[in-house]
Formats: C-alpha cells, structure tokens, sequence
C-alpha cells in the first residue's frame, strides 16, 4: 500500500529541520533493512542465495550492501553479485528494439548473459568456485572471468539486478533462495490534489544517475523513459510474486534533493516531457523546494546511487 506524503509538509521539514528531517529518514530505512536481515539469516541454512528485485533505481546497489553489512553483524559472511556485470558486451549481439517506442529495448533480458548467471549460481551452492564477469557502462563492454567467487558454507550470496527473479535464475534454485522486491512504495500530494506518483519520484533518481555515471543526457533519459517504463512491466512485473519480503526505499527528503538540481534540465525539456508522459516531473520541479542536505547525509546513503 503506497504511503502519502504532503507536498507541504516535505518542503517546511526541508526548511526548518534539514538535519532531523534526514536522520528520521535515513532510520526508517535502515529498519526495513535490519528486519529483512533477521529474516534471512534465520532462514541461511536452507537458502544461501539471497536474490534482490525492483524496478530502474529502487536503490538495489546500496541496499544490498547495507544488507550485507547487516546480515554480517549477525556473524554470517555475505557475498555480493550484481546483474549489470552480466550485460553482453554491446557488438557482440544484435541489440533488441523497442519499436512501440522506437528506442533500443535496454530493459530486455536479451541484454544480458542471464543463462551465465544462473550457471553460476547452480555451481556455488554446490560449493564450486566461480568467475564473475565485469561489464564496463562507459565503453558498453563486458570482461569475462574477473573476480573468483566460492561460496562456503555458512554463507550468503545476494545478487541484484532487474532480471534477478527472471525463471531462468529461479529455476531449479527456489528452494535455495530467499527473493526480496524493493520499490519506492510512496507518492506525494500537493495542496490542489495532485499527486505525484511512485514512477515520477523514481524518474529523479534515474534521471540524476544516468547523467552522472551512465554517460546519458537527462535527455536521453526522457527519450528512453516510456521503454523503461514498458520493460518494467514486460520484464519484473510477471515474476514479482516470487518475492517474499518488500522494502520501500524512498527516502521522503530525497525529492527536496533531486527535482531542484533537475529543474532548469527538465524546463529545457518540457516538450519531450510531455511526449514520455512526464509532465508530472517538470511540475514537481517548481514545486520542491531544495533542502541543506551536505552537511547531514550519511556516507552510506542510498541516494549517494544518484547523486554521487
């Protein structure tokens, strides 16, 4: 069920308590991620691979840190693996198109080396060593056979990715794997009624990510919003019943952040706003105010994913 926030409400924490407003935020998120940590480690001995869902910058990267680190405080020795190392090298296959929105399909399973990962993940929890590959953002290539991986016993493995509850990764390992989905399970009012949705807080995140480490133009990432969107939907959505535990990862400050270092972009480019559905975001960026966040986020944030 999806929390509502009050536009006004954010914005007078943002201005009057910047730094308890964050810290309130930050703990509420981290106690998701504690109890989802007890959970898992009461149930290690059955199920050592731990495989984290969500759609385009739920946070996976952090959040799976942070529940190593909290499933390590319980004694237990965690292993982390991300899907992006698993995207194909971009000329060695044909890329798939998205021709309803006439962009390249990059939310498709076909981008990735899916049938590797689940080779691999086959071979650790029969305690065989592994050879995760490296995939490179910037010059769109993969490297095979970086970093040795073994799994021993007593310890869990969590993988992250779009396409971590895909049947090709499940199959065969469902009773070996705990299966988490992470969401931004909110959405904020303003004064008139409107709302500004899950997709549209979420949108800031990717918009400020993909400009600062993906080498795309918030541009581009417009032009590519109604794909993600599209793939969200063909992709996670089939297989998010495999999940069994949920963690919301908006951070109710975070909009204060994102959509006032995004709106002089967004105006520069409200037409191709409006053609990706997302007039939403240029009319959330009047409407945030911006918070002092500098000296009071934590190092360890989740919003460092997307802002650096």
């Amino acid at each position: 069920m999806l929390k509502t926030y009050d536009l006004a409400a954010l914005n007078a924490r943002a201005k009057s308590d910047p730094k308890g407003f964050i810290e309130e935020s930050e703990a509420a998120y981290l106690k998701q991620i504690d109890e989802t940590a007890e959970l898992l480690s009461e149930r290690l001995a059955e199920r050592p691979i731990l495989l984290l869902n969500g759609p385009s910058s739920a946070g996976k990267t952090t959040t799976a840190d942070r529940l190593c680190r909290a499933i390590e405080r319980r004694g237990i020795r965690s292993r982390h693996i991300s899907m992006d190392d698993y995207y194909l090298s971009r000329d060695a296959y044909s890329m798939p198109y998205d021709e309803e929105n006439d962009v390249v399909d990059l939310e498709s399973p076909l981008c990735m080396d899916l049938q590797l990962l689940s080779d691999h993940l086959h071979h650790l929890v029969q305690g065989e060593e592994i050879l995760i590959p490296s995939f490179d953002f910037v010059t769109g290539r993969q490297t095979l056979g970086v970093t040795p991986l073994r799994l021993e016993k007593g310890e869990i493995v969590i993988i992250e990715g779009i396409h971590s509850l895909n049947d090709v990764i499940t199959g065969g390992l469902e009773d070996q794997s705990s299966c988490v989905y992470l969401s931004l399970e909110a959405q904020v009012q303003t004064a008139q009624g409107e709302r500004f949705s899950p997709e549209i807080l979420r949108f800031a995140r990717r918009a400020l990510r993909d400009s600062h480490f993906r080498s795309a133009s918030v541009g581009e990432t417009i032009r590519q919003w109604l794909s993600i969107r599209r793939g969200e939907r063909l992709y996670i959505a089939p297989y998010r019943h495999h999940a069994e535990f949920t963690i919301d990862t908006y951070l109710p400050y975070e909009s204060n952040i994102l959509y006032p270092a995004l709106r002089e972009t967004l105006e520069d480019n409200a037409a191709a706003l409006e053609k990706a559905d997302l007039t939403e975001a240029l009319r959330a960026a009047e409407q945030f105010e911006p918070i002092d966040y500098l000296p009071y986020i934590p190092e360890a944030s989740v919003l460092h994913e997307f802002i650096g």
